[in-house]
This record gives structure tokens, sequence and C-alpha cells, in this order.
């Protein structure tokens, strides 16, 4: 009867694995849990007021002082082809809502190489984007032109080119987003349908905007 218990106690071994752990293995990187990545704003999307970005001229602008307003926002470079046939249809823009004053145009440049560096708190901003200021002066526009350096805001509203544009409702509600018209070799002319007009005429006029989303170019 003693003698038994020997094989009981081999085959015990025998069948229990033995775990081996490597201190050079990495670490198991678990999912992140949804409501912590980051989120992309789309058509319904709501743009948080908090967020805001420094101007080619060094004034703070943020998405709260643009409520109340429909907001006309474009992905602008100043290298980008598309931008030959945009930047004259942004100035004609420019001059048609100038007098309107429920309606904002507001550029994002955030070609990282266009930028340049970064000021720092101290710098005078006249010192930097000098390229962007004689860009805009020579295309005409009046509207502020913001600098979104690291990419922040572009991969926020996940801007694929440019120009990508979005039109903002006054509750801050992203109401269009895609091309700025369907003329993207510059071909129409007057017949060709500006999106961004098309779906600020309907904001205004309490409508629902029928076209919200348009492939961009650029």
């Amino acid at each position: 009867m003693k003698a038994n218990w020997i094989p009981l106690v081999l085959a015990s071994l025998i069948a229990t694995p033995v775990a081996i752990g490597f201190q050079d293995d990495p670490p198991i990187e678990k999912p992140q849990p949804d409501d912590k990545k980051p989120k992309t704003l789309k058509v319904g999307s709501t743009v948080p007021a908090d967020l805001k970005l420094m101007s080619i001229d060094g004034t703070e602008v943020s998405f709260k002082s643009l409520r109340d307003k429909v907001v006309i926002l474009h992905f602008w470079s100043d290298s980008c082809p598309a931008e030959r046939h945009a930047d004259p249809i942004f100035k004609q823009m420019d001059e048609r809502y100038a007098k309107n004053k429920d309606v904002v145009l507001v550029g994002i440049a955030s070609n990282q190489g266009e930028l340049g560096e970064k000021p720092g708190p101290k710098d005078k901003y006249e010192d930097f984007y000098t390229n962007l200021r004689k860009k805009r002066k020579s295309v005409g526009w009046t509207h502020d032109l913001l600098v979104d350096h690291g990419n922040t805001v572009s991969t926020l509203f996940a801007a694929k080119s440019t120009p990508h544009c979005f039109v903002i409702d006054k509750k801050g509600i992203i109401q269009y987003e895609g091309a700025l018209d369907d003329d993207p070799r510059g071909k129409k002319g007057e017949d060709a349908t500006n999106y961004c007009d098309v779906a600020t005429a309907a904001i205004l006029k309490g409508e629902a905007v029928k076209v919200s989303s348009t492939k961009p170019y650029g």
C-alpha cells in the first residue's frame, strides 16, 4: 500500500503545467477602452468649445468665440496645387460674407513643412510665418489663418487634403464636410456648385443640409 504513492506523485508532476517566465519578455498591452481613444469629429459632431489655435498674427482663436456664427472652416496649404483653384474662391467668399455677421471663414494651416518652428511664449509673432502672411496677402484674404503645429486639430477633424472643408452651425455642430466645390479642375466656372455656400445658406434658413458629405480633393 505504501509503495503506491510513488507513481501517483510522478503522474501529478507530469500532468501539472509549469509556468516559465522570461525577464526580457515585453509586457502585454491591453486594448485601450473606446472611451479613452481620441475620437475624430464627423458630421453631427459638436466641435469642443475649448478647442483653440493661434493665428499667424499671434491672436488666439477658440471655437467658443465662434459660437453663434456659421463657420466655414478649411484646411489649407501654401503649396498644394489644388489651392490655385481654391484660393480665389475663398477670396470671393470673403467678400460675399464680409457684411454678414452670422458667417465667418477660418483657414487652418497644418502642413508642418510650411509652418516652420513654433514660436515660444516670449517670441514675437511677426518673426514667424512670414511665408504664410505673404501668401495670404497675395491671394487677398481677410479671414483668420490659424496654425496647427503637431497636426492636433487636423487629426481631430480627420482632414485628409487641402482644401478639406467643414461647415459648422451656430451651435458648433458640423453640418457639412468634404470638397469646396464640384469643380476641382476649375473648368465649370459659374456652373460649379460651391458645397460650402449651399450648406451655409441652408443653415441660415433653418433647413437641413441635403448634401452633408462629399469626397475632398487636393
